[in-house]
């Protein structure tokens, strides 16, 4: 860390009163991903003993179109022999305009950004995985080609939610008040639990939960009816992109596609759920020629150093053609 940067400094940041030498020295320190924490950190406590005001845009376009309503019509009634009247009304307008375009583009800068000043925000690459701390004491991984958000301030305190978008391993801290920790996706399920081991994958074709130990309930809308259930232990739920659960299974690994150090676990997974794998994870086009070969089912563990050798190994389980020209791979009967 650069130690010129400290927190008075950035206060001064803050209510600008710093020279563009410092601001430039602030820009260079916070391209090292490591200090944008530190950085929002301060700017709170500075916000919390500088209270800022949060405009509210709603009312500040309600008061941009009534003031240019009133301003069409003093143009119209005004008689043109009156010009002082006609300046004081047109200045009046004028000022009131552009208040009114400040508080706007105010409320629209905060809409805009109020994600990333909110939410801390966690993604993975292709090829990536990574290990995260929460602030309450669990734990998760997040897989490849996935996000995890979270309240960037009073989690643990206030709530204990989480927003995923992809594919994570959770190992959740109880708390003495049996505060819930939610898992929510924009697939509109949820998985609500209170102290547990489970994954969760949540991509566009489809969710799953895979419950390792403890309980779990997963809340999730069908149609227009809310629906529960309640999962146990070794179990997997699989829902579509319509959220119908076609299927619930105990395995003998808690989760039909394992992924770690290299090692692949596949527990009565289809070939069109292992193209899915491919991907997401890896960034590939997977065409499988024919439903009956998309629903052949993969079982075993073993070991792929990159995903050339994975694909190798698929066409050995199943004694089946593939073919990679790029980015794209075709599945296909001898």
């Amino acid at each position: 860390m650069n130690t010129n940067i400290t927190k008075e400094l950035l206060f001064n940041h803050f209510a600008r009163k710093t020279s563009p030498l410092q601001r430039q020295l602030i820009n260079d320190w916070l391209k090292e991903e490591k200090n944008e924490e530190l950085y929002y950190q301060w700017l709170e406590q500075w916000e919390h003993h500088n209270l800022q005001y949060l405009p509210d845009t709603e009312e500040s376009l309600n008061q941009f179109i009534g003031f240019m309503e009133i301003g069409q019509e003093t143009a119209i009634l005004t008689s043109p022999f009156n010009s002082d009247n006609e300046n004081r009304h047109s200045q009046r307008w004028y000022k009131w305009a552009v208040a009114a375009s400040i508080f706007l583009c105010l409320g629209l800068l905060t809409f805009v950004f109020r994600n990333h000043l909110y939410y801390q925000t966690y993604r993975t690459q292709i090829g990536e995985s990574q290990a995260i701390n929460l602030p309450d004491g669990s734990k998760a991984v997040l897989n490849e080609n996935s996000t995890l958000r979270l309240a960037r301030w009073g989690f643990g305190s206030e709530n204990r939610e989480v927003f995923l978008t992809g594919e994570a391993s959770f190992s959740v801290k109880h708390t003495l008040d049996n505060q819930q920790f939610i898992v929510k996706s924009e697939n509109h399920f949820e998985v609500v639990v209170l102290g547990t081991e489970f994954s969760v994958y949540a991509r566009q074709q489809g969710s799953k939960v895979v419950l390792k130990k403890g309980k779990v309930r997963i809340e999730y809308t069908e149609g227009n009816t809310k629906k529960q259930l309640i999962m146990k232990p070794g179990e997997l739920v699989s829902l579509d992109n319509q959220n119908h659960i076609h299927k619930k299974v105990a395995l003998i690994k808690p989760q039909n596609v394992e992924t770690k150090d290299n090692r692949f676990v596949f527990e009565e997974t289809t070939l069109q759920e292992v193209g899915y794998l491919l991907e997401e994870n890896y960034g590939l086009t997977v065409e499988i020629k024919g439903d009956e070969l998309s629903q052949r089912v993969l079982m075993g563990s073993f070991r792929a150093e990159n995903v050339d050798e994975l694909l190798k190994t698929i066409s050995e389980l199943l004694n089946i053609n593939v073919v990679r020209q790029g980015n794209q791979v075709i599945l296909s009967e001898y």
